[in-house]
């Protein structure tokens, strides 16, 4: 039986990862910062421990033994001005735990490190589509400076130490058990909003693309990412190959709700890309791995899930 440790398996993502893994026959270890799990979902075969990745002891015997650790925890969002207004404060709460993960993994020996990074925010402004892995990256705010510092520290751990990773660099995810009420999210905040008849708040015109993927095929990739040969790959770009404008997904939105939005534009944020669509050949090729759910699909699943759980 393989064993897995998932940091932040408490969150959107990783409580559709942990769910997935335990599914498939995982010993699975989930790190997280609460006393119980935020999702009814989660098996019971799963082992909780509560702290953070400070705390030396509890970081040992958590990475102890793990054929994978997957890293998914991160305090600040793409959006998040905090993080831009206080940089130093981001690195203390997400860069120098993280480097406390990599040190410990590196110690324990374990099987793969594999790290989600952000396809939207570290390549920065970018003028073609899709996006290459080994396009310049030059990110525009603090989450993205910080995602990519625990790239090269992977990098350099590899070279130095010889630690296995992986990094993923999803672009927008979405799906069931994502927070409706909070601040981006689009697909989830949405749907919500439509169907509760409030406002929707657009920064721009709504031409600004990006690149939507169901969550199944986020977690599909994740597992290959931490099972498979890499073939002297590390970086890999995960989206769901289609550009989508914010005024095409609220269109998409209303026919999945069978209602209209009230929709309000203002003006564009400085850290906003105009268009992010990822080039995923180099996951394909080596993973074997595609996006498999259309975005009407996802939606629809989405929609079915909010209904029952939320409105």
């Amino acid at each position: 039986m393989s064993r897995a440790l998932v940091v932040g398996g408490n969150g959107f993502i990783g409580a559709h990862l942990v769910q997935t893994l335990a599914d498939t026959g995982w010993d699975v270890t989930v790190l997280h910062k609460y006393e119980q799990p935020r999702y009814s979902v989660m098996p019971e075969a799963v082992r909780f421990l509560r702290g953070d990745l400070t705390q030396e002891s509890l970081l040992a015997e958590a990475v102890a033994g793990q054929d994978v650790v997957f890293h998914l925890l991160w305090t600040t969002t793409a959006i998040h001005e905090v993080a831009n207004r206080d940089p130093a404060a981001d690195v203390q709460a997400n860069l120098l735990p993280t480097i406390h993960l990599i040190e410990a993994c590196r110690a324990a020996a374990v099987g793969r490190l594999l790290f989600t990074s952000s396809g939207g925010t570290v390549y920065g402004r970018t003028h073609i589509a899709p996006i290459p892995e080994d396009h310049p990256n030059n990110p525009v705010n603090a989450y993205g400076v910080s995602k990519l510092a625990v790239e090269k520290y992977l990098h350099m751990f590899h070279h130095l130490h010889g630690l296995d990773f992986a990094i993923f660099r999803p672009s927008v995810p979405y799906g069931p058990y994502q927070n409706p009420l909070a601040r981006q999210g689009a697909v989830a905040v949405f749907l919500y909003r439509v169907a509760k008849g409030l406002p929707l708040t657009i920064w721009g015109d709504g031409s600004v693309t990006r690149d939507y993927f169901y969550i199944s095929d986020l977690v599909d990739a994740l597992i290959l990412g931490g099972t498979s040969a890499l073939q002297d790959q590390r970086v890999f770009n995960l989206g769901g190959a289609e550009e989508v404008s914010l005024n095409r997904l609220v269109a998409e939105v209303e026919e999945t709700v069978g209602r209209k939005a009230n929709v309000t534009y203002q003006p564009a944020r400085d850290f906003d890309a105009p268009r992010v669509l990822l080039d995923t050949n180099r996951a394909e090729n080596v993973l074997g791995w595609q996006p498999k759910v259309l975005l009407k699909d996802g939606l629809a699943k989405t929609w079915e899930w909010m209904q029952a759980t939320i409105l």
